[in-house]
């Protein structure tokens, strides 16, 4: 990002750090979901996130591997009290915490990864024969418009080239020529 980002994107950066999703994100500080999937857009940001969420990654999957230690130190230990049986239950009791302790590494990435949702419309046959669709169904004209898919950081780029290739096509109206 190019500009200074507000406590707002501060604190959105974190949540979507942590694996929050952008809609609970948006509610949380206060942006519209619009601005989140701005903020996504801008690769310096998308990539100050992926670090965040490899961190908290990288920290879940040690605890889980620190519960694994655990879990398999009270086995051993189970394993060596059967033959005088002293306090087994303690032990199972220990044990069946201990595995039932919620993971949230590798074993368990949709805490981390973000999900999406696909909306699925079924419209009028009136209103499809409107729309010219590509072999992935995704529209490519509406009518006698022309559609084209662009991420928004690049929206500005694609204006100014417009507007450049249309003053270069289009003459100088006569009023300008005779004030020129």
């Amino acid at each position: 990002m190019t500009q200074a980002i507000t406590s707002q994107e501060s604190r959105a950066l974190e949540l979507l750090g942590q694996g929050i999703g952008p809609e609970q994100t948006a509610s949380a500080v206060g942006l519209s979901v619009s601005r989140i999937s701005q903020l996504l857009s801008d690769a310096e940001f998308s990539a100050q996130v992926a670090e965040k969420r490899f961190n908290n990654l990288q920290k879940h999957n040690e605890r889980d591997s620190a519960y694994d230690t655990m879990e398999d130190k009270l086995i051993k230990k189970l394993d060596n009290c059967l033959a005088f049986m002293h306090k087994p239950m303690e032990i199972l009791r220990a044990i069946q915490i201990i595995n039932q302790a919620k993971r949230r590494g590798v074993s368990a990435p949709d805490h981390i990864t973000q999900q999406q949702t696909v909306v699925s419309l079924t419209l009028p046959v009136t209103v499809v024969n409107q729309f010219k669709l590509d072999g992935n169904r995704q529209v490519l004209e509406a009518g006698q418009q022309t559609l084209i898919t662009a991420q928004s950081n690049h929206l500005n780029d694609m204006l100014k080239k417009r507007k450049e290739s249309q003053s270069v096509l289009s003459p100088p109206s006569p009023a300008a020529a005779l004030a020129g």
